[in-house]
This record gives C-alpha cells, structure tokens and sequence, in this order.
C-alpha cells in the first residue's frame, strides 16, 4: 500500500512538472512569434497572467511533492547522509528546481515589461513622482465601447467623469445624443481677484455632440471637421467559441473616425497644427489574421476619399454653429490626416506586432503612463455571451467576475506628445471597460 502511494505522488509530480513546463513554453512561444502569423495569435492571446499563474501553482506542488518524498526516505533511512555537498551541488540539475528558476525568470520579465509592476508599486509606496507639470496644457479623453446588451443608467457613470473628449461607441442610439450634451459644463472665465468684482464674462461654448457611425460624441473642444469610414474588411471562417452558437455572425468590416480641433485649448496650441484624433474599431472575428486586419485598415484609411463634415465659416440663421458636408477633394485630402492620438478598441491584445501597421512611431498610453495588471474586455465573466450563461460558465467558481483578461482597448501617442495619466474604469455596464487618457506636450 505505501509503495503505491510513493509511485503514485511520483507520477502526480512528474504530471504537475510535465504542466507547468508545457505553460511556460506556451507562454515563451507566444512571446516569440507574436501574432506574426495566424497560427501563433491564437498562442500570444493566452493571457500571461494565466500561463505563468497556473505554471506556477503546477511547478510549487510539483516541488512539494519532491520535498515529502525525500524527506520520507531521509526518515526511512535515519536521517540525511553526513558531509553531504551543499544545497548548489545537489540540486543544480534537479529538473524540478531548474523548472522553478525558469518559472520566476518569466514571471519577473512578464511583471516588468509586460504589467510594469515595479512601476505601479514605486507609485504606491511613493517613491515615484507622479505628478504632471501644472504649466502645460492637458486633455483627457475617454474611450468606452459599451457593446452587448446595455442596461438603463450608463449615461449617470459618465458624468461622474471630466472629460475633453467623451466617446461611446456600438450604442448608436439617437435618442441618447441630446442626453449626451448635457456631458460636462464648458469651462468659466475666473476674474481676477486683485480687480475690482466684476461679473465673470460668460466662456463661449465649443461643445459639440453628435452621432458618426458606431461613435457617439461630446467634446467641449472646438471641433471644426470630422470624418467617418468603414475599414472594409473582409469576414474571416466565423468559428467563435465566445458564442454558444459558436458561429461569429456579425456584420463587422470595422470602422474609424478622424476629428481635427483647433489647435487652441489643446496640447497643440502655439504650434499653429490642429490636433487629430482617430477612433477606432477593429473587426473582433478571431478567425481573421490580426496581420491582415491592421494592413487592411491602413489601406482603407490612406486611400480615404470620402466626405467630411466641416464648421462652416459663419453660423446658420439662429447662430448656432453650421456643419457642411465637403468632399475630401476639395479639402485636399488624400486619406486620413496624421493622428496625434489613436484609441479605440482595437479587438488587439497590448503588445501584438501587428499593431505598428497603424500606429507606427506612435507609443503606447500604457507604457508611458500605465502600471500594473490592466485589461479591458471581457467586462463580465464569462465572456461567452456576457450577461447569459455561455460556454464558459464554470469559470465563475475561479475568477471574480469583473476582472477582464484582455487589454484590447488601447490608446497611441503620437512622438510630440505623452501620456501622463492611462488607465481603465469599470463603468458597470457593457461589454468592455472604458479608458481614460491624458496627455500633454512634451
């Protein structure tokens, strides 16, 4: 009987080493090839919070169980031998000691580059300053793709949030456009206080709100053209395990927005340049090359010669601001303008090679301003239809139900401009966590 309980730990050892090694050469495949190729995207996507968390549990108990065994034959036997070599010695080709150093070589280079964990705890201890230079200008935007089945209330989470540039997108609900100006307050004029009290003079409002596409929009820049595009993307096999039908059936080419405000108010005032934002919002088939989509994407917004809805130089008959539909010939446009700042949903996890197809010299919000564990979809677990039962419904035994595995709404920075401020909200309601970015000049 005893025989049989030593060969059985024996063998659970040996499964539980045989695991954590196939995790950890998951984890350094996806690393290597990316999403390159088609093949190997599906291996990146693999959150590495789970490979290495569960590739660690795996290498601990398989060591543990090494350590009972042993110390039951050194009691077997009356002990440990004497003028035995050191620890070094005598473990330096234990292929379950050498698994756990690999095993921290990973989880410390996933914790550092990956989630910049040294970072976020500088931060919380305070040894990191972050505070932003109070003499430059600063605009922040939110990003939020609400998605899925929306409840009633989202609109009350977003006043909660001081925002220049609000966008929701995948609610293209008409009804919720004149609810969505009531967004924010224009900023006042403060008098001075040396002066005499004098009534503040009234700031002149440049909000705009309005509904392009998928996106709906409130700005209290000053908004003078923006334009709207499907990206054209061809549907891939259809196969999504997220769907209990597990078919993806969508109608989703993908879709992009450009907006061009004035350069006053904004981090690019004095350079006499407008400042660009792009929305995004790639296809989410998983069957589709992630290469290939972001290729696609870029062709379709280069070869852009839609029409732009533009200011008018003079306001209609009641002096509201008049909005003009010009072909993006006449403006001179050949694709979209250069973006200072991208973001959206890009359906791209953090770090995938195929995102420098869009983005280029651009750099992430995430590494310049960004730290720890941070993903915004899937809002709810499971992730196969979000507020049912799915596919995957015995993940809610395991993993809380609002912590999201996938970083795939991003934001990219142009070089003449940082981020001092990213990070996700919960605005409990949705499919994806919203963003909030904020940047300055450098």
């Amino acid at each position: 009987m005893l025989r049989i309980i030593l060969t059985s730990c024996r063998a659970l050892s040996a499964a539980l080493w045989a695991l954590s090694a196939v995790l950890l050469f998951i984890w350094l495949v996806g690393r290597l090839f990316n999403d390159s190729f088609r093949w190997s995207q599906f291996i990146f996507w693999i959150p590495s919070l789970f490979t290495i968390f569960m590739a660690g549990i795996a290498c601990a108990l398989a060591l543990s169980i090494q350590f009972f065994l042993r110390g039951f034959e050194q009691l077997k036997s009356g002990g440990p031998p004497e003028n035995r070599p050191p620890f070094f010695k005598r473990h330096a080709r234990n292929p379950y000691v050498l698994l756990c150093l690999a095993w921290f070589f990973a989880a410390a280079w996933s914790a550092t580059f990956e989630h910049r964990i040294p970072r976020a705890l500088l931060r919380e201890w305070g040894l990191a300053d972050t505070s932003r230079p109070r003499d430059r200008i600063s605009n922040s935007i939110l990003f939020w793709n609400i998605g899925g089945r929306v409840r009633d209330g989202w609109l009350d989470q977003l006043r909660q949030i001081d925002a220049d540039l609000v966008v929701v997108s995948n609610q293209p609900n008409w009804s919720a456009v004149n609810e969505f100006k009531t967004l924010g307050t224009p900023a006042q004029t403060t008098p001075n206080p040396e002066s005499a009290p004098q009534p503040a003079p009234a700031a002149k409002d440049n909000s705009s709100t309005f509904l392009a596409g998928i996106f709906l929009i409130h700005t209290r820049l000053k908004l003078r053209e923006w334009g709207f595009t499907s990206l054209n993307i061809k549907p891939g096999v259809g196969f999504d395990i997220r769907k209990q039908s597990g078919r993806y059936e969508n109608n989703d080419p993908g879709y992009s927005l450009y907006l061009i405000f004035d350069p006053e108010g904004t981090v690019k005032q004095g350079t006499g340049q407008p400042f660009v934002v792009w929305l995004m919002d790639l296809p989410s088939d998983p069957t589709i090359s992630r290469q290939y989509i972001t290729q696609e994407a870029m062709k379709s917004l280069d070869a852009w010669r839609g029409t732009a809805t533009v200011l008018a130089a003079e306001p209609d008959a009641k002096g509201e601001p008049q909005w003009i539909n010009v072909p993006a010939e006449q403006l001179g446009r050949k694709g979209f303008p250069l973006p200072d700042v991208m973001i959206g949903d890009f359906n791209i996890p953090r770090g995938s090679r195929s995102l420098q197809h869009l983005t280029h010299d651009m750099e992430n919000a995430f590494d310049q301003a960004g730290a720890g564990y941070t993903a915004s979809y899937p809002r709810k677990v499971p992730f196969a239809q979000l507020d049912g039962p799915g596919l995957f419904s015995a993940v809610r035994f395991f993993i809380p139900s609002d912590v999201p595995f996938f970083h795939i709404d991003q934001a990219f920075i142009a070089p003449s401009l940082r981020a001092t401020r990213y990070r996700v909200i919960n605005l409990g309601a949705g499919t994806h966590w919203a963003q909030f970015v904020e940047i300055q000049a450098r």
